[in-house]
């Protein structure tokens, strides 16, 4: 079992360093962090306060500061630093470039730029770039602090953001229709086994515009007076220059729940628009968006940092916690009805669209798979194999931390996003090694990696700023002696001016007079969320 560390470990000792490396600590310290206006003597920040090691980059992963070593935090950290600070290869237009930038930046580059204001230029070593045509369309001001989690609903018309603050936002799709028709059911049927017992009072039906006072109660736009309007959520949309401004997203949240007292680590959705929100505060929460209040509480005993709906039956969920468990509980009764422990720290996982197999990803890098199974009304989780994901040899060849699972639509294989920057896929049955995607940056960071819904495209956000993306097949991809197959043939841009942790394409009919090719990158819409705790919205536009 992996000994736990305090979640406030301070910089490196000086008095604590061998001699010999006492020098080297110092400089390493004074280049990288004294030149950002740290005090390494006192290691103040000017307000009497102590700085630690998650105040050189803010905010820096909550479970890899709470579990790596202080040479591994500060290792990060520099390496973050190094990336916020580093200047991309770029071509100047305005005189003459540099050589060595014209070698690692395409010509194709400067056909890029020149395709109007907000254009986002693409970098790629592939001879034919898909999403060349990238403008960003929109940005928001969603949260304060960093995004730990965005995901959409089954529906594709709710979008949920959790992150630093410990509020839970859903955001509304535009032109998805209103979400609210479908939410007439009685849902104490599911939960509560019809009994009703210390079941919330269900809000009235609202307007097409739902708001939030100021006392946190809903009401409807049309009696809200206009001092209510002030005081309730904001409009988050940032002005953006761009040629092509639109809206995907709603600008006020169509809902904002509060109760978590930490941050939201993890979000899942039923079928019928239900939320599960899983916190630092070791609890995970139930919602629903037509009422303004959490339906139930559950308590763990450590970080819950993974949780899901089971896919077919929407009274199931399934919660990973750093307490090395891995618990199925039943909602209306309101317990665990199984269970497997001594897992290793879980910090990821994902669960098959039939429910049947379970994936969960530790920070020492195993992934491990389950068969879910209900026999006579038991629930039963049993284990079914095992792989280390990891390098055969080098620097990668011991396993780093998971930082996300996903499984790839209408296939039988899944993709494992580790701490080693890498990218693997395997399929479900073997665990075989299929393709490894190379080219983002993750050292420290919980970054989940995406399909796209046609399965023809991985997305994964980046240390470095950028988002990348890869086509699942591999195009000209060299010989390789029987080894897995390498896909570095990637296209990346700049998506935002710090660590990328969240990204993820949007449903493929977003505008009502066009859809997106099934085989194609035009017309395709990425959303994007950071540690700036902005949500920016990409669109590969057919001009």
């Amino acid at each position: 079992m992996v000994e736990d560390h305090d979640s406030t470990l301070n910089v490196v000792n000086p008095q604590k360093v061998p001699s010999g490396s006492r020098i080297w600590t110092r400089f390493v310290l004074y280049r990288f962090f004294i030149l950002d206006g740290l005090n390494i003597d006192g290691m103040s920040n000017g307000q009497g306060e102590k700085t630690s090691v998650k105040d050189l980059e803010k905010p820096v992963d909550p479970v890899f500061l709470r579990f790596a070593t202080q040479e591994e935090q500060l290792s990060a950290a520099m390496t973050v630093s190094t990336f916020r600070t580093q200047e991309k290869p770029r071509i100047s237009f305005l005189g003459k470039a540099n050589s060595s930038l014209m070698k690692r930046t395409p010509l194709r580059d400067k056909r890029n730029v020149t395709k109007g204001v907000g254009h986002v230029k693409i970098n790629s070593k592939k001879a034919q770039v898909e999403f060349d045509n990238l403008f960003i369309v929109q940005a928001l001001r969603a949260h304060d602090g960093p995004i730990w989690s965005l995901k959409l609903n089954e529906k594709r018309n709710l979008l949920a953001s959790g992150g630093q603050d410990a509020v839970l936002r859903v955001w509304l799709l535009c032109g998805q229709g209103n979400p609210e028709i479908n939410w007439n059911q009685d849902y104490s049927q599911i939960f509560y086994n019809g009994k009703g017992t210390d079941e919330p009072k269900k809000q009235q039906r609202l307007g097409s515009e739902p708001s939030f006072s100021s006392s946190g109660t809903l009401s409807s736009s049309k009696e809200a007076t206009e001092k209510d309007m002030e005081n309730s959520i904001s409009n988050r949309e940032m002005n953006i220059q761009t040629k092509y401004p639109r809206q995907v997203l709603k600008p006020r949240p169509f809902r904002e729940f509060m109760g978590h007292k930490l941050d939201i680590l993890d979000v899942a959705w039923s079928k019928n628009d239900f939320i599960l929100s899983a916190s630092m505060d070791k609890t995970v929460r139930l919602w629903h968006p037509s009422v303004n209040e959490a339906l139930r509480k559950f308590q763990h005993s450590d970080f819950i940092t993974t949780v899901h709906f089971h896919p077919m039956e929407e009274g199931i969920f399934i919660s990973g916690a750093l307490d090395e468990k891995l618990r199925v509980w039943d909602i209306a009764e309101k317990k665990v009805i199984t269970f497997k422990d001594r897992l290793g720290l879980i910090t990821a996982s994902s669960i098959s669209r039939d429910g049947k197999h379970l994936l969960v990803g530790t920070y020492k890098g195993l992934c491990k798979s389950f068969q879910l199974k209900q026999d006579d009304g038991t629930w039963t989780l049993q284990q079914v194999n095992e792989v280390e994901v990891c390098s055969r040899r080098g620097k990668n060849s011991k396993g780093s931390k998971i930082s996300g699972i996903s499984f790839k639509p209408h296939s039988e294989e899944f993709l494992v996003c580790s701490n080693d920057s890498r990218l693997r896929c395997y399929q479900l049955e073997s665990f075989f090694r299929t393709c490894k995607y190379l080219g983002h940056r993750n050292f420290c960071s919980q970054i989940h990696p995406c399909y796209s819904e046609d399965g023809e495209y991985v997305l994964c956000g980046s240390e470095d700023r950028q988002v990348y993306i890869w086509h699942t097949q591999p195009q000209k991809v060299p010989e390789n002696n029987g080894k897995t197959e390498q896909n570095e043939w990637s296209e990346h841009f700049m998506a935002h001016n710090c660590i990328v942790s969240c990204a993820i394409f949007a449903p493929n009919v977003v505008w009502k007079d066009r859809k997106v090719a099934s085989n194609g990158a035009i017309g395709r819409v990425i959303i994007t969320a950071g540690y700036s705790g902005e949500i920016r919205i990409f669109e590969n536009i057919d001009l």
